[in-house]
């Protein structure tokens, strides 16, 4: 609150209201006595008459100087008080002019977290895009509120074409107004001539190979695949291995090796590394429409992006495809391999001292199951967001 000293009064016909496109301003003159001292005008900060400090009109300049000039009675030309009848009004040896200032928000007393008042949207060549966002917060609360609130490389907007320039730097103007703090935003896709880089997107690779399928076990007419060439596989309790000598009498599996090339943050990299070594438990139709647990995610590799910008990963996920799945076995494939060691005894049936026979046979293993769960999946929707 504006707060004048003795003989202090104010020059009433003097009160000019304006604006500017930032704030709504109030300047006003105050005649002042032969003896006046700083303290008795009003200081940086003090609010107008009736408003509250700081959302309100506040004072945020002054400028005191002398009225008559030496020898003579004229006002200084700086001191115009354009149609006041100067005669009339009565002025001190000093005067002093303060300018209030309060900011075009739509409130009047306090705000909680940040308020936008400026907005800035840039384009440039390539698809790159800049930005700044201004934003207003009360002194004691900023640090924090902008460290929480705007957090680096965070997106300008979660929509549109200014979704992908990140927060690059803060400005924070302490004592921008006495008790109000203003934050400016700087946006950037920070893209290099020529390359567009999208953060927390990626593109999808992949090397394929056919697997070839012996018939032998399929159900005619069916398409259904039999055993896998060079697959072993256990019939009647005896090993068996298809192994192809020639001809074509095969049905082919196709099997992939899935690369995601995508640039993440660091807040991703721990989501990633989460499912490395896990098969998927959800479809995934944005990688190549695969159906669950048909992904391994058996490789990750990352390389900070540059010296200095430690926020930005350029980064490799490896998926292997199954089209059979990843997690099943028939039961025959689990049986147990029991080994059993006899004693050994020459044609007179004495033992042989030292000499042992080993004896091995498969039997049912009775904890599994028609189907074996690879008992290490999860969910791979962040991997297929990133396609999308």
């Amino acid at each position: 609150m504006t707060t004048l000293g003795a003989n202090v009064s104010l020059i009433e016909h003097s009160i000019v209201y304006g604006e500017t496109l930032e704030d709504y301003t109030i300047q006003v003159d105050y005649a002042l006595p032969l003896t006046y001292r700083a303290a008795q005008i009003p200081s940086l900060g003090d609010s107008y008459p009736g408003d509250t400090a700081p959302w309100g009109h506040i004072v945020v300049g002054h400028d005191s100087f002398k009225t008559l000039e030496k020898g003579g009675g004229n006002l200084r030309e700086r001191y115009d008080l354009k149609l006041i009848d100067t005669r009339t009004v009565a002025l001190g040896p000093y005067v002093t002019r303060v300018m209030y200032a309060k900011p075009k928000i739509p409130y009047d007393s306090g705000i909680t977290g940040l308020k936008e008042v400026a907005r800035r949207l840039d384009t440039g060549r390539l698809g790159r895009r800049t930005g700044l966002r201004v934003f207003l917060a009360a002194e004691a609360d900023a640090d924090s509120i902008a460290d929480a609130s705007l957090p680096e490389l965070t997106p300008m907007f979660a929509a549109g074409n200014w979704q992908y320039a990140l927060l690059r730097e803060k400005q924070i103007e302490h004592r921008w107004r006495v008790g109000i703090t203003k934050i400016t935003a700087v946006y950037d896709t920070y893209a290099p001539i020529g390359e567009v880089i999208y953060v927390n997107k990626g593109i999808l690779e992949a090397d394929s190979v056919a697997v070839m399928m012996w018939n032998r076990d399929a159900v005619p007419g069916t398409g259904t695949p039999g055993k896998r060439i060079d697959q072993i596989y256990w019939d009647l309790d005896v090993r068996k291995q298809w192994v192809r000598v020639k001809g074509n009498n095969g049905w082919p599996l196709v099997r992939a090796d899935y690369r995601i090339r995508a640039v993440l943050t660091t807040s991703n990299l721990a989501t990633v590394n989460s499912l490395v070594g896990k098969v998927n438990s959800n479809a995934c139709p944005n990688i190549v429409d695969a159906a669950k647990e048909t992904l391994w995610f058996n490789k990750f590799s990352m390389r900070q992006r540059k010296r200095g910008e430690g926020n930005l990963f350029d980064c490799l996920i490896y998926l292997a495809h199954e089209p059979l799945k990843w997690d099943s076995a028939t039961l025959a494939q689990l049986q147990k391999y029991e080994i059993r060691e006899e004693k050994v005894k020459d044609n007179a049936g004495v033992e042989i001292a030292g000499a042992r026979h080993r004896t091995g046979s498969w039997t049912p293993d009775s904890d599994a199951t028609t189907a074996m769960p690879i008992g290490n999946t999860a969910n791979f929707s962040t991997l297929n967001g990133y396609l999308s």
